[in-house]
């Protein structure tokens, strides 16, 4: 009988996942929709980077120059004093699709503000996947849903406050929110070809990236160049 069990669910049996080890970088539009879904307010903090590799983004300065605060902070999820995401449950992440940060939503894909890279992250166990799938129909994902929540990553982090001189309008903020619809055409990196698919169910229950529960607390082999979580 095939065994349909979630990637992330196999992830997290085989020690932290990168909901427990990575500090996430959340956008403007980010906490809005948090905020808005939650009704919460202290999910997020300004912080200096932990781990010096997330300082090391020369392929990216765009990132660098809206991310990164003129102290070099950036606001990134709160953890828990384990160190987990303060928004992982017994049963994977509590927030939809729609409301996660696009961080996540994108990671594995790794990308800078020129566009999407054809090479993905090696964080996750590929070695668990069913012969003839590839990582993202596993997680739930197409490289076009990836284009759009590049898009909109990019749209956002130019809104930082940092950057603003009077802050960003009603109508710049409703239209970023906007960006992430369902349907939008997008190209493919690399004349990669991925069947379309709708996108993820709003809710964690039924959502395949959403199942992973907290790891065993092992440590993971994760990728030496850090991808954009945070």
């Amino acid at each position: 009988m095939e065994n349909k069990e979630p990637l992330c669910l196999k992830c997290a049996r085989r020690g932290k996942t990168c909901c427990q080890i990575c500090e996430i970088y959340v956008t403007p539009g980010n906490v809005e929709r948090i905020q808005m879904f939650t009704g919460r307010h202290d999910f997020y903090e300004f912080r200096l980077p932990q781990d010096p590799r997330y300082l090391d983004q020369d392929d990216d300065p765009e990132w660098a120059r809206c991310v990164f605060r003129p102290d070099g902070s950036r606001r990134v999820l709160r953890r828990t004093e384990s160190g987990d995401c303060v928004f992982l449950g017994t049963c994977g992440c509590q927030l939809p699709w729609e409301v996660r940060p696009l961080v996540c939503r994108l990671y594995p894909v790794e990308y800078t503000a020129t566009g999407l890279k054809t090479d993905l992250a090696d964080g996750c166990p590929v070695d668990l996947l069913p012969p003839g799938q590839d990582l993202l129909s596993a997680l739930g994902m197409t490289w076009a849903q990836a284009e759009v929540w590049h898009r909109q990553l990019y749209a956002e982090i130019r809104m930082e406050p940092h950057l603003l001189t009077n802050g960003p309008t009603e109508l710049e903020r409703i239209q970023t929110l906007r960006l992430d619809r369902p349907g939008q055409e997008a190209s493919i990196p690399g004349g990669l070809s991925r069947p379309p698919m709708p996108m993820p169910a709003g809710t964690p229950a039924n959502s395949p990236a959403g199942t992973q529960p907290c790891g065993a607390g092992k440590t993971a082999s994760y990728p030496q160049s850090m991808p954009k979580v945070a």
